[in-house]
């Protein structure tokens, strides 16, 4: 009876011993599998950040693309118009010449404009193309200077009117000249921020930009000088062909430097 009870006693405490081991054993591994959880917890916080950056770029990018687009077809629609404004001749004789005559006596002023304008609107289209062609994102103040650009595109149709008419050359000229003065000067400020608040794709080149910049303050101070100049003689149209050549002229000029 008595044998019987000690072993009762033995096995009792056996148990007892072998709970408190096991307990204790949850309460230790219990802190390295909260451990474990909060890393894991973090560890996937830390893998969304990077997938919340893409998206963030990618939402940039798509507004720097639509502004883009945007832009094309307003001055897709500005070149159009400048063909609306040519007149159609009045042909009342039979022959060839009288014709030829019909054709371009009256309105060779009205297709000069046009040329003129078709080349300085493309011109513009394709600085403005080179400017944003590694735009990535934009703010408020280029999406307010890209909507002055565009103004001045639009408003070029009718400058290219009033200059093929007839009156005041010099107002007329000095009109012309001074939206595209205010073209080239906002285009310049739309670089300059653009590089200052890194609106720019990561690797993009720096040189365009800079090359970019001397060619429209070459191009508006020429456009410029030739103002006061359209008063004096209808010669000032030969100072905005002199600007191509001396925009390339400064481009090398710098390049050498």
């Amino acid at each position: 009876m008595t044998e019987q009870t000690e072993d009762g006693i033995t096995q009792d405490s056996a148990t007892e011993s072998s709970e408190t081991q096991a307990t204790a054993a949850h309460e230790t591994a219990t802190p390295d599998s909260a451990t474990d959880g909060s890393a894991t917890h973090d560890s996937a916080i830390h893998d969304r950040q990077p997938e919340a950056g893409a998206i963030a770029a990618e939402v940039d990018f798509m507004a720097a693309e639509r502004l883009i687009f945007f832009t094309d077809a307003v001055v897709a629609i500005a070149m159009t118009l400048l063909a609306f404004d040519l007149r159609s001749p009045r042909i009342t004789g039979n022959s060839n010449s009288a014709a030829l005559a019909a054709l371009w006596d009256p309105n060779r002023l009205g297709y000069l404009a046009f040329l003129i304008s078709f080349v300085v609107i493309g011109s513009h289209w394709r600085a403005h193309h080179r400017l944003f062609r590694h735009v990535s994102k934009l703010d408020g103040r280029i999406i307010s200077l890209n909507m002055l650009w565009l103004l001045m595109i639009v408003i070029m149709p009718f400058a290219t009117r009033v200059l093929s008419g007839e009156g005041a050359f010099g107002i007329m000229f000095a009109l012309y000249a001074v939206i595209q003065v205010v073209t080239m000067l906002t285009a310049l400020l739309m670089s300059r921020h653009i590089r200052a608040n890194e609106l720019l794709r990561p690797g993009a080149p720096g040189r365009v930009p800079t090359d970019y910049d001397a060619t429209l303050l070459t191009g508006a101070a020429m456009f410029a000088i030739s103002i006061p100049v359209a008063f004096v003689s209808p010669w000032a149209f030969a100072i905005w062909v002199a600007s191509a050549p001396a925009a390339r002229l400064v481009r090398r000029v710098r390049r050498r430097d």
